[in-house]
């Protein structure tokens, strides 16, 4: 819109009237508007649509996936219906057949006390419990999950502003990032257990 004489700022006019009528204050520099960024769950205006058509796709895929595999697999997606926290999950047999949730959070704690806490300050340090409610509150898009070979796979969708050629390796470093507790204490409870 800059380019063509319509607006003064490359800022993003979706985020600034999201926020002007939510009524938070916002004294940083909006982001730009581009096609990259209005069709991410970063644009503030655009955040619900993105995400439930996010979440859409998601579904229709592990469904397919789940309706179509081979019937001798051992696999079975846990999550075709819907996404669940961690905490959720790890309720079920079969999850508590890999670990109990004890042995994850065990397992994962160092990983996932090493995650800054946003809303941290020095007056009041956070709690074992907060990271240990964090780490059970995570959603994954996808779990399948093999009790009898003893695999967990995470399925997670990344949807990135393509405006890069090493946007796919970002994507994945993303999501790896994201989960490294939580695979990092799977796998250390997986060599313990054998």
């Amino acid at each position: 819109m800059v380019k063509y004489g319509y607006n003064e700022k490359a800022e993003c006019t979706l985020c600034r009237k999201a926020l002007e009528e939510s009524g938070i204050s916002w004294n940083r520099e909006l982001p730009k508007e581009m096609i990259g960024h209005i069709q991410s769950a970063g644009c503030l205006g655009q955040k619900e649509v993105v995400t439930s058509a996010h979440n859409a796709c998601i579904r229709e895929l592990l469904q397919e996936i789940d309706t179509h595999g081979k019937a001798d697999r051992h696999m079975k997606i846990l999550t075709v219906e819907t996404e669940s926290r961690l905490g959720t999950l790890w309720d079920q047999e079969q999850c508590m057949q890999l670990c109990s949730k004890e042995e994850l959070w065990e397992a994962a704690k160092e990983e996932e006390m090493k995650i800054p806490w946003k809303e941290a300050n020095e007056e009041s340090p956070v709690s074992e419990e907060q990271y240990q409610e964090r780490f059970w509150r995570r959603r994954l898009d996808g779990i399948e999950l093999d009790t009898i070979n003893k695999e967990f796979l995470s399925i997670e969708f990344k949807q990135t502003q393509d405006t890069r050629s090493n946007y796919v390796e970002k994507a994945i470093a993303v999501a790896q990032e994201q989960y490294t507790c939580l695979l990092t204490g799977l796998q250390a409870v997986v060599q313990v257990k054998g």
